[in-house]
């Protein structure tokens, strides 16, 4: 039983990682349609994950539900399909014209094609994710961004599907900075397949409530060891670990938090907002009723101090301030 164990926790997440990524590779030469072979990944992820937080959680009482579940389908159905597929739609329309109208001043492609397939899902990986990596920081750090990313860190469990869990404010800006570096270099369409594999199946095992471990490989995936104390209700545990795939710009910009001693307490959420907004229309509207909903708060959780900086910790409203 022990073996098992161990199995699961050092081995679920980079087995089914290679192998959703593997999959997509030879499902895209034989030909499946593109859309067809993410769905095919995503529900795969989507039951592994969903079946191991019953066989091996970390935290047994993030397997209860509380009154969330509808709320994170609503927030899967737009902020994780229709959202992304409109921006991006609309951002490929855009480059687009754009380099057609540019093709005969560049003369060359800036994408290096001629790389294997490998080396360019890690260069796109970090080129998209250095963006990510800053709007995730400004979010935290920025007052006016916050509200817009703390309906993210409000559930009091972290489970798989709320791995959807985000405004559609907040992740259209992360689409956006994502996507548009890629489709301004012409990354090609098998690289932009496996770039969405990848981070489809790294957002749920991120959130999952499965007892995984990656020992050294937490130095490359923003993995769930790390992503857990990123929802801590301490403000200087949760403004790190800002990368939402890879760690690498957390380890170069001095933002990863990676304790060995003791693991992320199962308490998260919002420090001093247990009242936040339950509903997904409720969330919606939150940032917009911001000071209403943090009125009588002691404080909110917002940006504290890491690697030397200094940044500020939000508070509640005070008397002074409290005019809508």
């Amino acid at each position: 039983m022990r073996n098992s164990n161990a199995l699961i926790t050092y081995g679920l997440y980079p087995a089914t990682f290679v192998a959703e990524l593997v999959f997509a590779y030879y499902a895209m030469e034989a030909g499946l349609p593109e859309p067809l072979i993410i769905l095919l990944v995503t529900i795969s992820a989507m039951v592994i994950t969903a079946a191991f937080e019953r066989i091996q959680p970390i935290h047994p009482n993030w397997n209860k539900a509380q009154n969330d579940v509808k709320t994170d389908v609503c927030h899967l159905l737009v902020s994780m399909v229709v959202l992304p597929e409109l921006l991006e739609a609309a951002l490929r329309a855009g480059f687009l014209v754009l380099a057609i109208s540019l093709a005969p001043y560049l003369g060359a492609d800036l994408w290096p094609t001629g790389w294997p397939l490998v080396l360019q899902l890690l260069l796109a990986m970090a080129i998209s994710q250095f963006g990510e990596y800053w709007v995730h920081r400004a979010m935290h750090e920025v007052p006016w961004l916050w509200p817009y990313h703390a309906v993210h860190h409000s559930p009091g469990r972290l489970y798989w599907l709320n791995a959807a869990r985000f405004h559609p404010v907040d992740i259209g800006i992360d689409s956006i900075v994502a996507l548009t570096p890629l489709l301004l270099l012409g990354v090609p369409d098998q690289v932009m397949v496996l770039v969405t594999v990848w981070v489809a199946v790294h957002g749920l095992f991120q959130h999952c409530n499965v007892d995984i471990k990656l020992g050294p490989l937490n130095y490359i995936f923003s993995q769930a060891e790390l992503h857990r104390w990123h929802h801590s209700l301490v403000p200087e545990e949760a403004n790190t670990n800002y990368g939402n795939n890879i760690i690498f710009w957390d380890i170069v910009f001095g933002t990863m938090y990676y304790p060995k001693d003791r693991v992320a307490s199962e308490h998260i959420g919002l420090h001093g907002l247990d009242n936040f907004p339950g509903s997904y229309w409720q969330q919606l509207m939150a940032p917009f009723r911001w000071r209403e909903i943090t009125r009588n708060s002691l404080a909110y959780q917002g940006s504290g101090g890491s690697s030397g900086t200094t940044r500020a910790t939000f508070s509640a409203p005070t008397s002074t301030d409290e005019t809508n």
